[in-house]
């Protein structure tokens, strides 16, 4: 069973044909007794929620007066195109409906299925090797995701190309459920998250949370999904000011600031004004309380989230490169991979304190 913020964004998301892992913002899991499991289609909203903030309140190292920015959305594309992702041979069978690799036939089917869509003006097919190169220009700054991902671990795909005035969603839906098909998606520009201007977000424990850094038990049933068997508790006040003093001692932090649920809720309203879906969706206690942090000229940034992550009352630290290069990953990729992957704290290159499972399509 999900939650009333899941129904409402899954919701809200398929009408508005966002592409979205709720995954990479943990506080917006399922609670107590209530299964919850990625949702490919939920990482604009983590995203959104992580880049979008510019709060001016409690300023930590900046003083008082500091200007109010945010984040503003990309004008759409003049051209706008998607991407139909196949079925791998390592898709998550439990977390999709791929039951291994897009066979020949299903190929050809999908093909000759979007050929005919009113709307299209070109298609074109690109397989696993053909990917990779782009795949590891993109991702030339990581070191540890190169080393996790090999060409046989992206899934093939089929890029469309919209006449003007074409509606991606009406394709998207057509798409859904033709065997053979991973996911969908359309391209966007990330030209916006990647100017944010904090580095870290450190997301402060919410009540009744479902994450065990706030108290919480979960039992998995090893097929991607757990059930929160006891609630954790919210950050207290002692705690939420014991967060501040640290993160206002460390050297690597150049400026901090706090938001409050009201101040994140109004940074996403201006990011996704245009989506009216998204945010008819989305309450002001769907935001979670944080710090945001801006690091200074070639900090330690992996030092930095351990450090805070092992805070009483923090919820998740995120670096917002890691979250970014997630993001890429699942909607240029098709790819979700475990943090550990995408982002090890380890700076040693290659290696990671947690291998975790192999990477997955999906």
């Amino acid at each position: 069973m999900n939650s009333a913020m899941e129904d409402r964004l899954r919701e809200a998301l398929a009408e508005a044909g966002a592409t979205v892992d709720a995954g990479t913002l943990r506080p917006l899991r399922a609670r107590e007794r209530r299964r919850s499991r990625v949702d490919f289609r939920l990482v604009a909203v983590a995203a959104a929620v992580v880049l979008a903030g510019a709060a001016t309140t409690v300023g930590l190292l900046s003083g008082p007066g500091d200007e109010d920015r945010a984040v503003a959305a990309d004008p759409a594309p003049a051209e706008r195109k998607m991407i139909v992702f196949l079925c791998a041979k390592s898709s998550d069978r439990d977390r999709t409906s791929c039951k291994g690799a897009a066979t020949n036939e299903e190929k050809k089917e999908i093909a000759a299925k979007v050929k005919q869509m009113p709307g299209i003006r070109e298609v074109s097919y690109e397989d696993q090797a053909a990917g990779y190169p782009d795949f590891r220009r993109d991702f030339a700054h990581n070191k540890a995701l190169l080393a996790a991902v090999d060409a046989e671990d992206l899934p093939a795909s089929f890029r469309l190309t919209f006449t003007k005035g074409t509606d991606p969603r009406r394709v998207q839906e057509a798409l859904r459920g033709v065997p053979g098909i991973l996911t969908v998606h359309e391209v966007t520009s990330d030209n916006a998250t990647s100017a944010a201007k904090w580095d870290v977000s450190v997301f402060l424990c919410a009540p009744s949370s479902g994450m065990p850094s706030c108290g919480a038990e979960r039992k998995s049933d090893g097929k991607g999904s757990f059930t929160v068997t006891k609630e954790g508790k919210g950050v207290t006040p002692a705690q939420m000011a014991a967060v501040q003093k640290l993160i206002a001692s460390m050297p690597d932090a150049k400026e901090a600031v706090f938001e409050s649920q009201e101040e994140a809720y109004e940074n996403f309203r201006r990011l996704y004004k245009d989506n009216k879906t998204l945010i008819g969706a989305t309450k002001v206690s769907d935001m979670p309380q944080s710090f945001r942090i801006k690091l200074a000229p070639d900090a330690d940034w992996s030092k930095m989230v351990t450090r805070l992550r092992r805070e009483p009352g923090v919820s998740q630290v995120v670096y917002h490169g890691c979250l970014l290069d997630s993001s890429r990953l699942a909607e240029r990729y098709g790819l979700i991979l475990p943090d550990s992957k995408v982002c090890s704290t380890d700076k040693r290159s290659g290696e990671h304190p947690d291998p975790g499972p192999s990477p997955t399509a999906g």
